[in-house]
């Protein structure tokens, strides 16, 4: 036999078997993974988009449930904008994280009677006992940072209006009173203040309305500030939502500090966890 008649007769069985094999699949009703049987209209994709749980039916005098069965990977839920300053961080590598799971790193501020705080199930809780005061400054760590992106989970708790958590970077560790702080209200509203020593905060970006941020009791939002030299990117929940200026760069560095601000609510609880932060590079 020829080398060609060789190859003819390879070939022959080769394109056999292939048939015997698609005929087998047609009778056992087979079709390759993600693909459709014969007559099957073809499945369009679905895109997934992360959610949260928002922990509904949870008593407010006590630390939602979800937070307790296991810590959140400390990295934005998603990311939309391609021009994403965090591109240049590794969100999955912090330098700096706390899982509120010891009580003496975070420090009372307020005048007592007027608000209280505490760490327990890892986590740090505040109450604000009274509405409409000035500011409620209620805690604060010694950890200091300079030019830093850092992101906390902050859990609301029986909520109205513009009842709200904040949460500060480069507050002054000696009076736990300045400091740039992004603030998220319970009707789904954001807004960016600078709190200065002895004075009412400066509001720097008025109440901006989101759909990206999760609204009512027991939501749970993950609010995120980038601070370099005075250039501030603010995120909720992996989006940016915004971006401001402070010129002159007022306090360009210190501790971070989280709040509860009751604006209607007397005794409004508010729960945080997974502090993360990430050392900016001088230039940017």
């Amino acid at each position: 036999m020829t080398r060609w008649h060789t190859w003819s007769a390879a070939i022959a069985l080769l394109m056999a078997g292939s048939l015997a094999c698609s005929t087998a699949s047609q009778m056992l009703g087979l079709r390759p993974e993600g693909g459709t049987s014969p007559g099957e209209a073809p499945v369009e994709a679905t895109e997934i988009v992360p959610t949260l749980d928002t922990g509904a039916g949870v008593e407010p005098t006590a630390a939602p449930a979800q937070r307790l069965e296991g810590r959140p990977t400390p990295t934005p839920f998603h990311v939309t904008d391609e021009d994403d300053p965090r591109a240049i961080l590794d969100l999955g590598d912090p330098d700096y994280i706390d899982y509120f799971d010891v009580p003496d790193k975070w420090f009372d501020y307020d005048t007592p009677g007027r608000a209280a705080y505490g760490v327990a199930d890892a986590q740090l809780w505040g109450l604000d006992y009274e509405p409409e005061e000035l500011y409620s400054w209620w805690s604060y760590t010694d950890k200091q940072t300079d030019l830093v992106y850092a992101e906390v989970s902050a859990t609301n708790g029986d909520c109205v209006g513009k009842d709200a958590v904040g949460f500060v970077v480069h507050s002054s560790p000696e009076t736990a009173a300045g400091g740039y702080a992004l603030e998220v209200s319970c009707d789904g509203a954001w807004r960016f203040l600078k709190h200065r020593v002895g004075k009412e905060p400066h509001e720097l970006i008025e109440w901006t309305p989101s759909d990206v941020i999760q609204t009512g009791k027991d939501a749970t939002n993950r609010l995120g500030i980038w601070d370099h030299f005075g250039k501030f990117y603010f995120f909720i929940n992996g989006v940016m939502v915004g971006e401001g200026r402070d010129t002159p760069h007022q306090y360009p560095g210190g501790a971070f500090a989280l709040y509860v601000k009751a604006a209607q609510t007397y005794n409004l609880k508010a729960w945080f966890d997974d502090l993360a932060s990430w050392e900016l590079p001088f230039e940017v």
